[in-house]
């Protein structure tokens, strides 16, 4: 619907603004900065975004800065258009701006805070030219408000080195009354690195709340907590974000290892028995387990069982490794290299939430031991029902203690699995295997956690264990001539055999070094029936085969070598006395004569030339 503007009633009138009149020349210029709101949006003063009324003030301020810019242009060409002064166009500008606020509160509601000085907006005016924004902010770097505080930088380091650094550890309150005590020169402060002794005149005197609230930002806890805190666990827990991961989907890709103690006791003493877990995490499954009454020696068993649990269920070792530092630490340059037992391996140092199988163990404590007898709950734990009752401390046999635990976590591995709950942990990590594995590195593990034997290598066979066994390599015995070049180095020759037993005590794996050197694999030598009606199936007559090829092996190198050898004498002519000046009386001496060699002149015949004989007879007896 159109409307005659006159019609309307005169405060209606005024609201709106005759658009056929402009009462301020800005009015043409002026439109809100859209480039404004972005840059006072994102601008931070001293690392924080300036507050939603600052920012609309620069918004408005900004755009009648621009639009006063363009005001002046459009007057100076005006002028030189005219051929009229330049002098004093500024001058109106200020003017028309100062007035625009009347425009701004009847039109938008808002109003600038540009200077009305003449002086002041010239030279915030030739600011904006080449900066627009960036003039309009006051205190852009933050000094002024820093200036402004009672407790400057200096004063607050005073209240976290006197809650930080002392002997005892004194709470916030105390701090303060020494903070007074500082202001009233009774007490005297200093710095031990440069041996400053501050001045209490430089100081300003604070309320006992506002010490404390300044101890008490997170800022300073941060700092100053990390010093108090005699429980590290507690501190990361409070103040140290952590990673946020998704969990692997195959089993093998990353096994989290640690040492825990069961809440129980196996001696009135409350000594608790040592275990060592490891959690496949893709699968949840504990694949391996061992204990003992202390952790003297548990990580190297630990080892052990893993390699022999992996390499009789035909797995191979898990591509990576994390675990805590305490125990591992000194197999870091050798079985814990990358490539050697794993291919990656992550060590935490003293970092509960770094590890996966700590959510294990709180799982096996309070899931699997809590109904247990015996169980003992923790002196600090935060929900009621896990912190201790006044039942009466239970000792638990140490043999029924370890089966029980061991029962527990065999239950576990046969629990659903928690995100494929048709297959329990175990099914998972028999099925889900990661086909890209690598073969353990029998080589770089067995000097670390292997059993080391001194021994020798007598007719092709090396005795381990009371027991021959043949030279081998990659899993296979060997014949021919690779068996003969093995032969040729450590025949008849000491050596060190590094070797790892399996879960029924036999060799599991054993390698033959040699000056630090890696030279074949030993292997036990099948057997067969010395009676031929007992040899009951195939395995018999394989063994035969290997063992005569083996043999011949020897047998055949021998007779290359015989045959080698030319007859060969020698006449030895060396004199064995010095002289003869030693005689005994009445011996028979036997001199050697001295015989005249016969040489016999050549016969005529043999200079005479042969002449083959003429016959004419044809025929191939007388060729013959």
């Amino acid at each position: 619907m159109l409307l005659d503007f006159d019609s309307l009633k005169p405060h209606i009138q005024d609201a709106l603004g005759d658009p056929r009149r402009v009462d301020n020349p800005l009015e043409t210029f002026f439109e809100f900065d859209a480039d404004a709101v972005r840059y006072y949006s994102r601008f931070k003063r001293a690392g924080n975004k300036l507050e939603s009324d600052e920012q609309e003030r620069y918004i408005i301020n900004a755009s009648v800065m621009k639009a006063s810019i363009k005001l002046e242009q459009a007057r100076t060409q005006e002028r030189i258009k005219l051929k009229g002064s330049l002098r004093g166009i500024v001058a109106t500008v200020v003017k028309d701006v100062e007035n625009f606020n009347n425009t701004l509160k009847i039109k938008h509601e808002v109003t600038h805070n540009l200077p009305t000085s003449e002086k002041q907006f010239k030279k915030l005016l030739k600011e904006c030219k080449d900066d627009l924004y960036f003039p309009l902010i006051k205190d852009p770097e933050g000094g002024r408000i820093n200036n402004a505080r009672k407790v400057d930088d200096k004063t607050e380091m005073i209240f976290n080195g006197l809650f930080k650094n002392q002997l005892h550890k004194p709470t916030p309150t105390e701090v303060a009354k020494s903070y007074d005590a500082f202001l009233n020169n009774y007490a005297e402060v200093y710095n031990e690195n440069t041996g400053e002794l501050y001045d209490p005149k430089d100081f300003k005197a604070l309320s006992k709340g506002c010490i404390i609230s300044y101890i008490n930002k997170w800022e300073n806890k941060l700092a100053t907590h990390k010093a108090r805190s005699g429980d590290r666990q507690v501190y990361m827990g409070n103040f140290k974000p952590h990673h946020q991961m998704d969990l692997p989907e195959l089993a093998g890709s990353i096994i989290s290892i640690d040492d825990r103690q069961p809440p129980f006791v196996y001696n009135t003493k409350g000594d608790r028995a040592w275990f060592y877990l490891g959690v496949d995490i893709a699968s949840r499954a504990i694949t391996t387990v061992v204990w003992g009454k202390t952790k003297e020696g548990i990580i190297v068993d630990f080892y052990r069982q893993m390699v022999r649990n992996y390499t009789e269920w035909g797995f191979c070792l898990p591509f990576e490794l994390e675990c805590e530092s305490s125990l591992n630490s000194s197999f870091k340059d050798n079985l814990l290299r990358p490539g050697a037992m794993f291919q990656e391996v992550k060590i935490e140092a003293n970092n509960a939430r770094g590890k996966y199988i700590e959510r294990i163990n709180g799982k096996l404590r309070y899931e699997m031991e809590k109904g247990a007898s015996g169980w003992l709950a923790r002196p600090t734990a935060k929900s009621e029902a896990n912190q201790l009752s006044g039942a009466k401390k239970e000792v638990i046999p140490y043999d029924i203690l370890i089966n029980e635990r061991l029962l527990e976590l065999e239950q576990y591995n046969n629990m659903p699995h928690p995100e494929e709950n048709g297959l329990s942990k175990w099914d998972y990590f028999e099925q889900r295997q990661d086909p890209n594995l690598k073969p353990t590195n029998w080589e770089a593990i067995l000097p670390v956690i292997g059993h080391k034997t001194t021994t020798s290598c007598n007719v092709g066979y090396i005795r381990l264990q009371s027991q021959k066994r043949a030279i081998a390599e990659d899993g296979k015995i060997l014949t021919g001539e690779a068996l003969i070049q093995k032969m040729r180095v450590i025949e008849g020759k000491e050596f060190d055999v590094y070797w790892l037993d399996g879960n029924d005590g036999q060799v599991l794996k054993a390698l033959v070094y040699l000056n630090n050197r890696v030279i074949c694999e030993v292997m036990e030598m099948p057997r067969y029936n010395r009676a031929k009606n007992e040899r009951t199936d195939d395995s018999h007559d394989e063994a035969l085969k290997l063992q005569s090829a083996y043999v011949a092996s020897v047998d055949a190198f021998e007779k290359r070598q015989r045959s080698k050898i030319e007859k060969i004498a020698i006449v030895d002519n060396t004199p064995k006395t010095v002289n003869s000046n030693f005689r005994m009386p009445n011996l028979k001496r036997y001199e050697p004569r001295e015989e005249l060699v016969e040489v016999f002149a050549d016969d005529e015949e043999d200079n005479l030339i042969y002449k083959p004989k003429q016959n004419n007879t044809s025929g191939w007896r007388s060729n013959f």
